[in-house]
C-alpha cells in the first residue's frame, strides 16, 4: 500500500536541543505551525572525492564531508497562528535558530500520540518570502531551512 504525506504536521521550536538526540529534542517546547502545504526536505548530502588510480586507469570515489540539505517549506496564511509567527520570526532574525518536528500523528486533528513516528531536525531558518500576489494565487509564504545535523528518526514520547 502506498503512503502519502497527507495528515502530517510540523512543529517548531526557536531553540536547539542540548544534543542531537530524540530525548533532547523531546525536551524542547514545540508549537504547531498550521497552514502547511509543503514539508521541508530533510537529509544530508555529501561531497564526493575523486580518487584516480594510474595503475588501473579508473577513478573511484570516496564520501567526503556531509552537509544538511537547504530546503523550502510553504504555508498558506492562517490568521493569528503562533507557529507561523515563530517560523517567520526565526527566518527573519539574524541567528535563524530553529528546530523542526514532523509528526505523522494518529490523534484527533493529527495530534501526536505516544508512539507515533517523528522526525527531528535542527538548523537555520532563512529567506521568509510572502507569496507573490496575482489573480490566481493565495496569501501565504515560504521559509528556507538549512539543516545543521543529521535527522533524528524517533517516536512521540509518552
Amino acid at each position: 500500500m502506498t503512503q502519502n504525506f497527507i495528515g502530517q504536521t510540523i512543529y517548531v521550536a526557536e531553540a536547539y536541543p542540548s544534543a542531537n538526540t530524540s530525548a533532547a529534542f523531546a525536551a524542547l517546547t514545540w508549537v504547531k505551525v498550521n497552514g502547511l502545504q509543503t514539508l521541508p526536505q530533510l537529509g544530508v548530502t555529501h561531497s564526493m572525492i575523486d580518487v584516480p588510480d594510474l595503475q588501473t586507469g579508473f577513478t573511484s570515489a570516496v564520501k567526503g564531508a556531509g552537509q544538511g540539505v537547504d530546503t523550502t517549506a510553504t504555508f498558506r496564511n492562517v490568521a493569528s497562528d503562533a507557529g507561523q509567527e515563530d517560523i517567520k520570526a526565526a527566518a527573519d532574525s539574524q541567528a535563524g535558530i530553529l528546530s523542526i518536528k514532523i509528526v505523522d500523528g494518529s490523534g484527533t486533528a493529527q495530534a501526536p500520540v505516544s508512539g507515533d513516528p517523528v522526525l527531528y531536525a535542527q538548523g537555520i531558518a532563512h529567506s521568509h518570502q510572502p507569496n507573490q500576489g496575482d489573480n490566481a494565487s493565495y496569501e501565504g509564504f515560504s521559509v528556507g531551512f538549512r539543516q545543521n545535523a543529521p535527522t533524528i528518526v524517533a517516536t512521540e514520547p509518552a
